[in-house]
């Protein structure tokens, strides 16, 4: 029996869980809990759904999308195909973005946690124990808990930034009107897909990053290529290797940025808005954590593989417990922490399958280690397949033959990395992680039949045909065969050639 006060009869806590956030995170490890029969609370400050929801993953994706559309009928327009041209409108266009928001909100159903349930509780909590929080005054008491506070936008101590207006991506989708001219800090995934975005839907974006490439975490040979690529797009330029100075006001409204190459150069540019996305940081601050025992840094709260702080009631999940901050390595890491705090038996997280696309133009796509990463730890052992887009006759088709996808494979023919640099990388790279996670061999594709044509079929069809190739290649008997039996040769380097 549950009493008022949510305690049950005999329950030495008001509740068996407790999350604190309603995030991707929060919302998930929360619901799964419920549906193993537990009693829970759900702590939110703000709206339930959380950054990917409101902030991040969907509307920068519904953006994009925009943009990408016009950009396609302006393509068919310059390849003979004349469709209407396009008329902007840029306030319809953010009442469209912010519809969609409202859409995906009724998909994931927030209002209706109550109707199963789970307690939503408004406010900020603040841990007085282990044990128990303070909500609104309010003392909450719950056997586990579980931490999914998200992260927040990182603000980089350029001089000057504070004292000018600037977005990040929790603020940029606010905007009524798209801006004539935008300074991007930070060329990673989300300063590539905002900037690219509003350069389709006709803003000057200057994207401003320090490291050598963009995309830092992605393959450098692959990042180059891309770089190469977005430079050349209409309204859009990219300076990498390049340090932000110095932010001041202009007096025709204006904010320049004093920036200085890798060489020491001192250029300028200017630009009406400013955008930061130089990454975030963990949500740990105003928590209490002191009073818990729980060990965390600026970059997140510390926990194990169990996703177990070290506080052993208290678990985390999502962008508070890193290390890698994406909305389906929180859901992940939300169902495991779930499952840890309430059942007896505890499982381990993996995250060698992790795989990320960035949606640039053309898209990247990322699994596992890069060529770089490969070639350090496994040294001559290591096999590299590359596979052009100008290759694949669905890419030729569809008038998009930029791109390159590489396949790193080990001695025994194993997936160990695969950068997808091509349009439909989002789609492409799933069956690239299950491949991997399976620890199957590559060449094990080559025997299963792709539509035709597809880009799967143009792609990773044809990339796991040379493997097979390879493979005969090396097998001691067929080298006998080719190499002394009548009637037979070598000429396998024309089939990779024309696969």
């Amino acid at each position: 029996m549950i009493l008022p006060d949510g305690k049950r009869t005999g329950m030495k806590y008001q509740y068996d869980l407790v999350v604190i956030g309603g995030g991707l995170a929060g919302f998930t490890s929360a619901v799964f809990a419920n549906g193993l029969g537990k009693k829970v609370a759900l702590v939110e400050r703000d709206k339930l759904g959380g950054a990917c929801t409101w902030n991040a993953c969907v509307p920068s994706k519904a953006l994009l999308q925009i943009g990408l559309r016009i950009r396609q009928i302006e393509k068919y327009n310059r390849n003979g195909v004349k469709l209407v041209s396009v008329n902007l409108q840029p306030g319809n266009i953010m009442s469209y973005l912010h519809s969609i928001l409202g859409d995906i909100a009724r998909i994931d159903d927030f209002d209706n946690l109550g109707n199963i349930g789970i307690n939503i509780l408004k406010g900020e909590a603040v841990f007085t124990d282990h044990h128990h929080i303070n909500l609104n005054g309010q003392v909450i008491s719950a056997k586990r808990f579980i931490i999914a506070t998200g992260s927040s936008p990182a603000i980089p101590p350029v001089e000057g930034l504070v004292d000018i207006p600037f977005y990040t991506n929790e603020t940029v989708f606010d905007i009524n009107t798209i801006p004539s001219s935008m300074i991007v800090l930070g060329g990673g995934p989300a300063g590539i897909e905002l900037g690219l975005a509003f350069a389709w839907l006709g803003c000057k974006v200057d994207i401003v990053e320090m490291a050598d490439h963009i995309l830092p975490k992605d393959d450098t040979e692959l990042s180059e290529l891309l770089f190469e690529y977005l430079n050349v797009e209409e309204n859009l330029r990219i300076h990498i290797s390049t340090k932000a100075i110095r932010f001041q006001k202009q007096n025709n409204g204006q904010v320049k940025l004093e920036m200085q190459t890798r060489e020491g150069k001192i250029d300028e540019i200017a630009a009406e808005a400013v955008l930061v996305a130089v990454g975030r940081r963990a949500n740990v601050s105003g928590l209490g954590l002191e009073k818990t025992g729980v060990k965390y840094t600026s970059q997140g709260i510390s926990v194990d593989k169990k996703l177990q702080t070290s506080s052993s009631n208290i678990f985390a999940a999502g962008d508070v417990a890193g290390p890698i901050q994406l909305g389906m390595m929180a859901e992940k890491q939300a169902i495991l922490a779930a499952s840890n705090a309430c059942l007896p038996f505890k499982q381990s997280i993996r995250y060698e399958d992790v795989a990320w696309v960035t949606y640039s133009e053309p898209q990247m796509a990322h699994i596992g280690l890069t060529e770089d990463e490969a070639r350090r730890k496994y040294g001559n052992n290591v096999r590299i397949i590359r596979y052009p887009l100008n290759k694949v006759r669905r890419a030729v088709m569809d008038h998009d033959i930029r791109g390159m996808c590489k396949f790193m494979l080990d001695k025994k023919d194993r997936l160990i990395g695969a950068q997808l640099l091509c349009s439909h990388a989002e789609n492409l790279i799933h069956e690239l992680q299950i491949l991997k996670c399976l620890h199957k061999p590559f060449l094990k594709l080559h025997s299963i039949p792709h539509i035709y044509p597809t880009y799967e079929e143009g792609i990773i069809k044809r990339a796991a045909d040379i493997s097979y190739t390879m493979k005969m290649r090396h097998n001691p008997l067929i080298r006998l065969v080719l190499r002394y039996w009548p009637g037979y040769k070598d000429k396998l380097d024309a089939v990779i050639n024309r696969l």
